[in-house]
């Protein structure tokens, strides 16, 4: 090969590589294309579109799922959390090593400006404060969109892992976690169910598209109530309506025991009417794990939580 032709073909290959490294690897993160922005990442989510460094060094996550994650992919870059019940595996972030930020319906801008981030990381409960927060630091929404919740949990998964450059970890349990919902959905087999929440002595129900997807699209429940309406604080209903919808299972949420009140559902539930249906009757009443489902719903610890609480008690 002559010294121009040779040219021309190193030329072409550059070209080749180079089109491969600009194409997305997902729809919500696009690599930077420069040298100097290399250690850049642009991230689209449901409150806008936020160009942040890799590996950041302080980050104050909001987001409960988020930490979750975060400590099974071994990610320690976290300064300040919000105040909050932690479950065993987060206990450290109750320590006095982590600010305390606000709560997550609550943020204390004071507390977060002192932490210094070089990000902060929330979830749809902060919504109201992106704007703020985001002239602390950069700021990125990891909430989850319930139409396609494995979907969506998957991809926030994937937007830390890439961030903090931890993909192979990520892809290694994330591909756990698609086993285990397959197998849990073959169990299911399209079981009618219901989702109840009870707080104190009020009854609420939720759809398939709810903050409890998980159930009908990830692990094969049917609703038992097709014309539930999507909410996000569900439909409110009566004893008589489980009654008369009489699925074969009744999940249950008990929002005291989620927010560090007391535990009702139990005994809110031990009545003549809901021990009439056929849920109560073959012992196919499930309480869900309260604190998970509700607040720690989707990080990649507590997404295997929420499938033991389908698969030890199906029947």
């Amino acid at each position: 090969m002559n010294k121009k032709a040779a040219i021309i073909a190193g030329v072409a290959i550059i070209g080749l590589v180079g089109a491969f490294a600009l194409t997305k690897n997902k729809n919500n993160v696009t690599p930077d294309t420069n040298v100097a922005a290399e250690s850049t990442m642009t991230i689209t989510h449901d409150l806008g579109e936020t160009t942040v460094e890799k590996n950041p060094e302080r980050v104050v996550v909001f987001d409960i799922p988020t930490l979750d994650t975060m400590e099974v992919l071994g990610i320690d870059n976290v300064v300040g959390v919000p105040t909050s019940t932690y479950p065993e595996n987060l206990s450290k972030y109750d320590s006095d090593e982590y600010a305390k930020v606000g709560t997550v319906k609550e943020v204390d801008l004071e507390a977060i400006k002192s932490a210094d981030p070089d990000l902060i990381i929330i979830g749809g409960r902060q919504a109201d404060y992106y704007d703020q927060l985001s002239e602390i630091a950069p700021t990125i929404s990891v909430s989850k969109e319930n139409t396609d919740y494995v979907g969506s949990v998957t991809e926030n998964i994937n937007t830390i892992a890439e961030l903090f450059e931890v993909e192979d970890k990520a892809s290694e349990e994330l591909e756990k976690v698609k086993e285990r919902l397959n197998e849990v959905k073959e169990l299911v087999n399209g079981k009618e169910a219901l989702t109840v929440m009870v707080n104190e002595g009020n009854l609420s129900v939720y759809s398939e598209n709810s903050r409890y997807a998980l159930l009908y699209q990830g692990l094969g429940f049917k609703t038992a109530d097709e014309t539930i309406e999507d909410s996000t604080h569900g439909q409110t209903v009566t004893f008589e309506y489980l009654a008369e919808q009489n699925p074969e299972y009744l999940v249950v949420l008990d929002r005291g025991a989620a927010t560090g009140g007391e535990s009702t559902a139990e005994t809110v539930l031990d009545n003549d009417i809901v021990k009439s249906t056929d849920a109560y009757k073959n012992g196919k009443i499930i309480y869900l794990d309260a604190y998970t489902w509700y607040i720690n719903d989707g990080g990649l610890n507590s997404i295997n939580i929420m499938i033991d609480d389908i698969a030890n008690n199906i029947k």
